[in-house]
């Protein structure tokens, strides 16, 4: 069981031993610290004495690292950089950040690109980014806005919609030039995790082709298996076109748009009520996520 008080002197100790040793000088050490040489050669002395071993040799007010203090030091160095970065980040998050929250498939082939383009220009401010197919884990208590894929806006929330969902197969461009029919490729499956998700047995219901109906049908563990699949060029998946726009627009992914279907859902943006400030509707614009 860690107990840091017992085991760890104070940190002002150590604050003041690390100036001393950086600087080899109490003088200037005490000047950086804005107290008196003395308060600090106290300080260094009682943590020798906690510790029960000698850090500095004193000659004046220079002193001279033992080797039992130079090893101090460079690990006291290397603490107190790591806890001075962890609170600057704190801080910088607390005053200015954003969090989404989104389904996986959406998450991955959607908002990370945009996410990702948006990190990599000038004066991006943090972004954390929860991806789940659980909407407890969406509706989180931290996260400001979500993407929501439903029938409507949930109950008690402000939004707009994104785009309506169309589904329809996709397919690597390789397999169209194959001269076989839709009866002759795999379709790439997965299990449900929710009853709103549309898979393969719901879509050939939906659209009644006879074609699909005959494919042999492979049922995959995730949804991005099943696109991961079909950018290998091992058979058609389903996909939404505004969700996989990058997939497509890249020539990774050709859509089927003679067999698509409205499925009667959509994506949303979604926020708390009075949570959408003008700062978090300047950084979705930024982001391309609202217009």
């Amino acid at each position: 069981m860690k107990n840091y008080r017992n085991n760890l002197p104070p940190l002002d100790y150590l604050l003041f031993f690390e100036a001393v040793a950086r600087h080899g000088n109490f003088t200037r050490a005490a000047e950086e610290l804005n107290v008196s040489q003395a308060a600090v050669s106290k300080r260094v002395k009682s943590l020798e004495m906690r510790l029960g071993i000698d850090l500095v040799a004193r000659n004046g007010r220079a002193v001279t690292l033992t080797g039992n203090g130079r090893k101090l030091a460079a690990s006291a160095s290397e603490a107190l950089d790591f806890l001075g970065n962890s609170l600057a980040q704190i801080r910088q998050t607390t005053h200015e950040r954003l969090s989404l929250a989104a389904n996986v498939a959406i998450s991955q082939f959607w908002l990370t690109p945009r996410v990702n383009e948006y990190l990599i220009g000038r004066n991006a401010v943090p972004i954390t980014l929860t991806a789940s197919d659980r909407d407890s884990d969406l509706f989180g208590p931290d996260n400001d806005v979500i993407i929501y894929y439903s029938t409507d806006i949930p109950k008690g929330w402000d939004g707009a919609v994104l785009f309506k969902e169309v589904w329809l197969p996709v397919m690597a461009p390789d397999l169209m030039t194959q001269d076989a029919d839709i009866a002759g490729f795999t379709l790439l499956d997965f299990e449900k995790l929710t009853p709103k998700w549309i898979n393969w047995r719901d879509f050939i219901d939906l659209n009644a082709d006879a074609a699909f109906a005959s494919a042999e049908r492979v049922t995959l563990g995730s949804y991005g298996s099943a696109l991961d699949a079909a950018l290998r060029g091992k058979g058609i998946a389903l996909g939404c076109p505004d969700v996989l726009h990058y997939e497509i627009g890249a020539g990774r992914l050709v859509p089927l748009p003679e067999y698509q279907i409205n499925t009667g859902r959509s994506y949303f943006v979604v926020w708390k009520p009075g949570h959408m400030t003008q700062r978090i509707r300047d950084l979705l614009k930024e982001i391309e996520i609202i217009f």
